[in-house]
């Protein structure tokens, strides 16, 4: 389908999967050009015309292969050729979608059918003996004239906001009566299809959907009862801005996006110090999303944080947490890994495309190519990792901030032949860059700075401060066991010389710190007399500590020798008492070892005395040693700020139509773009380009502000507008909380979820969404819930993650579990929780653990015992106030006069049930506090019984 060119080397071993997919194809085309013919004229192109054979003569006997040359062009794939061709002599862009329109209206073999006309009716327009039939030419004559008009979408073009429709149909009329842009378009489409929205969601039903899509917890009955109350135009909006304002937002969305960004606490073991994947304490990076999220900082804003912090906050220990976006990725075992997933998971979160296949080639459908991944690549090759302690907590084991840095700012990156990086082409160096097929601005890196305490962090006021306060509780520990030996009448002699090597190392630590000060304050060669006599204090501290430390390790090693040679003495009469005794003689011959071992060590200590009191005696100098601490580099190269400041431009073509897309996805449960992670030429294209630009622009250019000023809506007798934002009244660009109100305040989003047997016929799948879809809760949202409604959940937030193995005894949000390859909580991933490798959409299954999970598990039963036992004891003392108390926490909505009816005379059945075999079930008391068993009152027990029902209830775990 393209120019001919020549074969491409493949390296089977490492690409055996590809190879062996395309192999299954009967024919194959250029994939690039394949792929772009059907993602040009989409559902206009029939099943027969994507292959090879659209824009080659493929031969009958043609079995594809991998390394074969091209078939011959037909008449429509060789004028597509000198199309591009000519593009490319005049230097002019030379992309597929161009020359599609311009060899559209053309006639390429010859039967008097115009090239795009025949692709519309199905016949190949490159074989002058597949004309269409008349009747078909009609019909697809009306078809490409609806084509011709569509918007044209590319996702390597920059956004532009396109017009906002009007509709014509005054059936249409109030659905966009709000002047919300999303309904606008969404009713666009309904118009061009005879489709129709389903009326608005009841106001039970949309306020449980917009409390779990905004806060991922339900409305409490208090909750549900002030909406229904509230007549005001504009009481759903008020509970919008309530719901975005909540601490709850945060974590919600935090979830969302720690799927995207691959959220990971470390997976390994300490036995070993092995470390696979993550580090330890990344937990602080979950806390930053949240906390980001719920300040609504903008988008651009935390991507540059999360790739360069480092750079742009060396010093900024809250702005250092986002690089935990960089420290997931850490792998101790292979770097190779570690380097291509920040390349493949950076370019697939941020940009929605593809670049892992082209480590090894040019990719196969996107123009880019395997230098651009190298390219890519040198952005991220220097960094490293590394954990900073934290005030209060002086080993960065134990607790510590882990943050990304650059180890090596002028390392080199090399392309590796054919992906093998045993093989590295070392002749031709690979600098940092991006993708020339992305545009946007240009990427222009530059060194960056760095001031003394983010490469020097031992020079941080607390670190310096708790290590002088350490030396002191040192001196006053050392010499509280000097007066209890003085006290039991012990020797002293070794505790006195631990109690003067304390003093000395504080001496020694003050007086270095001390000469730091000066030199850090650039006194050195201002004050060269003074540094001296500083630098000889020092080494006179210094020295004498060494003096102190080497007498006591001689004392030590006396002592121990002259023990040694007591025991030794024992052990050698007692073999010769026993002299046939083998266990006796190999004692005394240990001791002879141990005693022999101790000799040298005593030898070495008393030289290491003699050297340094002869050092000590010496004249000082200003030789002195530096303090011990890890080595930074000072300068960062400034590498990942610029690629952070290219991917959030307003130039980049595609950071805010994937931000976009993922968040529509998570409020309607479908994606404009539905391959998520791949905007590129192997995915597929957008339902609604047009909506999806516009909605990216405006959420990088903010010009629309909610009014209050009330319209005639139907549903809810009014509310506020849609309009141009006045200065001072816009959103801020990048603005999340932006994107959500306008999503959420929609007419689309508020549609019911029910069903229309014409727009079933029209639109089966609900592409066009003509209604609201129905979903599974993701798997915390389940757990949580059933804490909530329980009044249990502890809503304490952020900290330390928690034992993934007590997810069912302790009650914080499933979120701040452990969630790591191996250690995730059983209860979330039987419901679909977010896969450790990745996870930019979530799979929904339906299985039969599930269910069991609920009708089972001592969570859902607890919380069945405390519910049913706190609504009998606060209000419902009738069993009817007391089912509709039920249905009210634990389905957020009414009992119908069905349900009631068949829950009372459950309620009945089961007391009796129970009362017949009261003798034969335990029980417990009916406190809040003893839910391990159920109550001993039949009544209550029946009422427990009856919660747990509600909480397997299908409505509890579905959106609607």
């Amino acid at each position: 389908m393209a120019r001919p060119v020549a074969p491409i080397p493949w390296r089977l071993p490492l690409l055996a999967a590809a190879a062996a997919i395309l192999l299954a194809s009967p024919v194959l085309a250029n994939p690039k050009h394949k792929q772009s013919l059907k993602r040009y004229y989409g559902s206009e192109l029939s099943d027969g015309l994507f292959n090879c054979a659209t824009c080659h003569d493929v031969p009958k006997d043609f079995a594809g292969g991998l390394n074969i040359e091209q078939p011959p062009h037909n008449a429509f794939g060789k004028r597509l050729a000198e199309v591009g061709d000519a593009l490319d002599a005049a230097g002019d862009p030379s992309d597929i979608f161009l020359r599609f329109k311009k060899v559209a209206d053309e006639d390429a073999d010859g039967d008097g059918v115009a090239n795009e006309l025949e692709i519309v009716a199905g016949a190949n327009p490159g074989v002058a003996g597949e004309k269409p039939a008349p009747a078909a030419l009609a019909s697809a004559q009306k078809r490409r004239e609806a084509f011709q008009k569509r918007y044209l979408w590319d996702p390597f073009n920059p956004v532009k906001r396109p017009d906002m429709p009007a509709v014509a149909e005054p059936a249409l009329a109030a659905f966009v009566a709000s002047g919300n842009p999303v309904d606008a378009f969404i009713a666009r489409e309904h118009e061009l299809r005879g489709l129709r929205p389903r009326p608005e969601a009841p106001k039970h039903i949309l306020l449980r959907r917009v409390y779990l899509d905004l806060v991922g917890l339900p409305p409490t009955p208090a909750e549900l009862q002030a909406f229904l109350d509230d007549a005001s135009p504009d009481a759903y909006e008020k509970v919008v801005e309530r719901l975005l304002a909540s601490p709850q937002y945060g974590e919600r969305w935090g979830r969302h996006f720690m799927d995207i960004w691959r959220y990971s606490d470390w997976a390994g073991w300490t036995g070993g110090n092995q470390i696979r994947d993550s580090q330890p304490h990344v937990w602080r990076w979950r806390d930053w999303i949240i906390e980001s999220l719920s300040a609504d900082k903008t988008y651009d804003r935390m991507v540059l944080e999360m790739l360069a912090g480092d750079e742009i906050a060396p010093e900024d220990p809250e702005t250092l947490r986002a690089t935990g976006y960089l420290v997931r990725n850490y792998k101790m075992l292979s770097r190779e890994t570690w380097m291509q997933d920040v390349v493949d998971h950076t370019a697939r979160a941020f940009l929605g495309v593809t670049m892992k296949c082209a480590m090894c080639h040019d990719h196969m459908y996107d123009p880019i190519s395997q230098e651009d991944y190298y390219r890519f690549r040198a952005i991220f090759e220097p960094h490293q990792v590394r954990t900073d302690r934290i005030p209060g907590r002086p080993d960065p084991k134990t607790d510590g901030l882990v943050r990304a840095y650059d180890a090596d700012p002028a390392v080199a990156t090399y392309l590796f032949e054919r992906g093998d990086d045993r093989k590295p082409v070392k002749d031709k160096p690979i600098p940092p860059g991006v993708p020339a097929i992305l545009k946007g601005p240009p990427y222009q890196p530059e060194a960056v700075p760095l001031p003394l305490l983010a490469y020097a962090p031992h020079k941080r006021a607390f670190v310096v401060e708790e290590d002088l306060a350490a030396a002191g509780q040192a001196i006053e520990k050392a010499r509280e066991a000097k007066g209890a030996a003085e006290k039991a009448g012990k020797d002293t002699a070794l505790p006195e010389l631990d109690f003067a090597v304390a003093e000395r190392r504080q001496a020694s630590l003050a007086a270095t710190v001390e000469i730091e000060k000066f030199e850090d304050a650039g006194k050195k060669e201002a004050e060269p007399q003074k540094w001296e006599e500083l630098a000889r204090a020092v080494l006179v501290a210094q020295r004498q500590l060494a003096l102190a430390e080497a007498q006591r390790g001689k004392l030590a090693a006396q002592q121990a020798l002259d023990a040694a040679k007591t025991a030794a003495q024992a052990a050698e009469r007692k073999a010769a008492e026993k002299p046939d005794d083998a266990a006796l003689k190999a004692a005394a011959e240990k001791a002879k070892a141990a005693l022999a071992d101790l000799e040298k060590k005593l030898a070495a200590a008393e030289m290491a005395l003699e050297a340094a009191q002869k050092a000590a005696d010496e004249p000082a100098t200003t030789n002195y040693a530096k303090r011990q601490a890890p080595s930074y580099p000072a300068t960062s190269s400034g590498r990942r700020t610029a690629l952070a400041r290219w991917i959030a431009d307003r130039q980049n073509p595609l950071a805010a139509r994937v931000a976009v897309n993922h968040v529509w996805l998570r409020h309607f449960g479908t994606a404009l773009v539905p391959t998520v992670f791949d905007f590129g030429n192997n995915g597929q294209p957008p339902t609604h380009p047009a909506l999806l630009d516009y909605l990216a622009a405006e959420f990088m250019e903010p010009s629309l502000a909610l009014s209050p000023s009330p319209l005639a809506g139907e549903g809810r007798g009014g509310g506020p507008r849609w309009t141009k934002a006045e200065s001072g009244n816009s959103a801020r660009p990048w603005s999340l909380k932006h994107l959500h109100r306008l999503i959420v305040t929609s007419r689309t989003y508020r549609q019911s979820s029910t069903g229309d047997a014409a727009n079933q016929a029209i639109d089966p799948d609900n592409v066009f969404l003509w209604r609201a879809n129905s979903r599974r809760l993701e798997a915390e949202l389940v757990r949580d819930g059933v804490l909530y409604v329980g009044g249990s959940l502890d809503l304490t937030r952020g900290g330390p993650d928690i034992d993934h193995a007590q997810g069912l005894s302790v009650p914080r949000r499933s979120l701040y579990f452990r969630h790591a390859a191996e250690k995730q909580m059983t209860f979330l991933k039987l419901f679909d929780a977010a896969a450790v490798t990745e996870c930019y959409r979530r799979k929904e299954s339906i299985v039969p653990q599930q269910a069991l999970a609920m009708a089972n598990s001592e969570l859902t039963l607890h919380q069945s015992r405390k519910l049913a036992r706190r609504l009998t004891s606060e209000a419902a003392t009738s069993a009817g106030a007391f089912v509709a108390a039920a249905f009210l926490h634990v389905l957020s909505r009414p009992a119908t006069d069905t349900e009631k009816a068949e829950c009372l005379a459950f309620l009945t059945e089961q007391e009796k049930l129970l009362a017949d075999n009261k003798t034969k079930l335990g029980g417990s008391t009916a406190e809040l506090s003893d839910v391990a068993k159920p109550a001993e009152d039949v009544a209550l027990r029946a009422r427990e019984n009856l919660v747990h029902v509600l909480l397997n209830h299908h409505d509890f775990v579905t959106v609607r």
